[in-house]
């Protein structure tokens, strides 16, 4: 159970102006504005280990005793505010999901909402937590983390700790398919199909000038299927999707067929 003293801790890394913590709702009534309380519902369980983190009893204050808030679960696709912060999970401006005092695009942060599952793991669907599948087309910011996923900016779609263009990073965009699996048609998870993507894997290198163009570890030299299309090389007829069939390719970017 937490101590006052590491509440008071870690309320004390985000700070607001009383005018504005006049201003915003404090579920437990301890004084500490949700958008900065490492215990939204003070129920004892700190945010980033509260599955339900706007809800629960209260062990102290006002309100001890008595069910605060709501009865959804973090990962529960009508939860769309996971900290009560009145910022939606899925808002630019909401970037600490969980509440829990890690920003979501920190290295340290496996977890973005809290629903304990690693946001790498494979039963981890959808990272950020805004009911909306990682998988889905209309999942344009697969992390949550105000940068978009096909934005220059973004350089770890899923938010898991590894670049995308780490070799130790097999599924771009987290939805629990392998980059170099047949069933995966959007590798990096930017809404665009991967046969008509010129930057398949999202590492801001067009595929014609990527060695890697899939993201799938594998060099052009060791990879059957360049651009992950599910058409092996030997039947492509544009390996690296560049958009320039092999037949026509010149100078550095000559294919052959594996």
């Amino acid at each position: 159970m937490r101590s006052f003293a590491m509440t008071a801790a870690l309320a004390a890394a985000f700070s607001l102006s009383p005018a504005m913590a006049s201003r915003q709702p404090d579920l437990d009534g301890d004084g500490i504005p949700n958008l900065t309380d490492p215990d939204v519902d003070g129920d004892g369980i700190l945010n980033g280990a509260d599955r339900n983190v706007d809800g629960g009893i209260c062990k102290r204050g006002p309100f001890k005793g008595k069910y605060v808030g709501d009865h959804l679960a973090n990962d529960d696709p009508n939860e769309l505010d996971i900290d009560a912060d009145r910022l939606k999970d899925n808002s630019i401006n909401e970037l600490d999901i969980d509440g829990d005092g890690k920003a979501d695009d920190a290295a340290t942060e496996k977890d973005i909402d809290g629903d304990g599952r690693k946001d790498n793991a494979e039963v981890e669907n959808d990272i950020d937590g805004d009911g909306i599948n990682d998988d889905k087309a209309s999942e344009l910011d697969i992390d949550g983390d105000g940068r978009a996923d096909d934005s220059p900016e973004e350089l770890d779609i899923d938010g898991d700790g590894l670049a995308d263009n780490s070799p130790d990073e097999l599924d771009i965009d987290g939805d629990g398919i392998y980059d170099d699996d047949t069933a995966e048609h959007d590798i990096d998870g930017d809404g665009h199909d991967d046969a008509t993507d010129d930057d398949t894997d999202g590492d801001n290198s067009l595929n014609g000038e990527d060695d890697d163009c899939d993201g799938d570890g594998k060099d052009r030299a060791d990879d059957n299927d360049d651009d992950g299309d599910g058409i092996k090389d030997s039947q492509d007829a544009d390996d690296d999707n560049d958009g320039i069939d092999d037949g026509d390719e010149t100078g550095d970017d000559v294919r052959g067929e594996n």
